[in-house]
C-alpha cells in the first residue's frame, strides 16, 4: 500500500512539474497572444519540402509547419496560417496583419534592419551525384572534367560557375562541364539517364529529392554560400520572439526538431540550436 501511495504521489508532482513548465511557456507569450489563443504565422505554401500542400488538398504540410506546430504546442497556443503570396510576408509582419512569419524566409543582413529573426535551419548549395557514383565522385575537386547538370533559373548555377572558376579553372584544371537546364526536375533526369555526372540544389529540396525518388542521391562536398532560414518578427514583438525561442529551445532539447528533419530527409541542414539573429542566447 506505502509503495502504491508512493507512486501516486510521484506521478502528481510530475504532472504540477509538467504543468508548471507549460505555464512558464506561455506566460512569456505577450497579453493579446494569450487572450486570443493563437498565433497568426504568414507562410507561403509553395516550396516543399518547408510548406507546401498535397495534391487535391489545402491543407498545408512539411518542415516549417511542423516545427510550428510544435512551438505552439509548447506555448499553449493554436497556430492559424495566413498563405499568402512570399513577396507579401514582411509587409504583413510590418502592418501587424500577421504575428511572425515562417516560410524558408532567409535570415540576411538587408532583412535584419526591419526584422527580427530566429535562425533554425542552414540553407544554401548543396552539390550531389547518384548513389552509384557517390564512390567515385567523393569530393567537389572529383567533379573536375565531368558534367553538372543544374537549373538555369536559380544562385546554384551562378554558385557553381564560381565555385568552378576560383577552385578548378583557375588552377588550369578542366574544369566542370555546366549544364543548364530548365528545371531542377531536368537536371536530375540528366543525371539519371548519364549525360551528367552532378547537380546542385539547397539541402532541403536534396533531401525531398531523395525521399520522391528512394534515395537516389548522394551530397557531395561542404555546403557552398550557406545562409540560416529564420522564422521573422517585427522588432517591436520582442516578447513573442523570445517566448518562441523558449519553446524552440525546449523543439531542439527533446528531440522533435531532428526527428522533423529527419522525416523531410533534411538533416544535413539542422543546426545544433536555435539562434536569434545568428547568435546563441541562453
Amino acid at each position: 500500500m506505502k509503495k502504491v501511495i508512493a507512486i501516486i504521489l510521484c506521478l502528481l508532482v510530475l504532472g504540477l512539474v509538467g504543468t508548471a513548465f507549460a505555464s512558464e511557456s506561455h506566460d512569456l507569450l505577450p497579453d493579446s497572444i494569450k487572450k486570443s489563443g493563437k498565433i497568426i504565422v504568414g507562410i507561403n505554401g509553395i516550396f516543399p519540402p518547408m510548406e507546401f500542400k498535397e495534391p487535391g488538398t489545402d491543407a498545408l504540410v512539411g518542415i516549417d509547419v511542423e516545427l510550428v506546430e510544435a512551438i505552439a504546442k509548447e506555448l499553449g497556443v493554436k497556430i492559424q496560417y495566413d498563405d499568402q503570396q512570399f513577396d507579401q510576408l514582411i509587409n504583413s509582419i510590418n502592418t501587424k496583419r500577421v504575428d511572425m512569419v515562417i516560410s524558408g524566409m532567409s535570415d540576411s543582413a538587408v532583412r535584419r534592419e526591419s526584422l527580427d529573426f530566429i535562425d533554425y535551419f542552414n540553407s544554401g548549395t548543396q552539390c550531389f551525384t547518384t548513389k552509384a557514383l557517390a564512390g567515385e565522385i567523393t569530393g567537389l575537386e572529383a567533379l573536375d572534367g565531368k558534367t553538372l547538370a543544374v537549373s538555369a533559373a536559380t544562385d546554384y548555377l551562378t554558385t557553381m560557375q564560381k565555385w568552378n572558376k576560383d577552385n578548378l579553372l583557375s588552377k588550369g584544371k578542366t574544369g566542370i562541364n555546366i549544364m543548364a537546364v530548365d528545371s531542377a526536375a531536368s537536371a536530375r533526369m540528366q543525371m539519371l539517364q548519364g549525360r551528367a555526372q552532378a547537380s546542385a540544389l539547397s539541402p532541403e529540396a536534396l533531401g525531398w529529392a531523395n525521399v520522391q525518388q528512394k534515395g537516389a542521391f548522394v551530397a557531395v562536398g561542404p555546403l557552398l554560400e550557406s545562409n540560416p532560414y529564420g522564422i521573422a518578427f517585427s522588432k517591436d514583438n520582442a516578447q513573442l520572439r523570445d517566448a518562441v525561442y523558449a519553446a524552440l529551445q525546449k523543439v531542439f532539447a527533446d528531440g522533435t526538431y531532428m526527428a522533423i528533419m529527419k522525416k523531410w530527409g533534411a538533416e544535413s541542414g539542422a543546426l545544433p540550436r536555435p539562434l536569434i539573429n545568428g547568435e546563441a542566447v541562453n
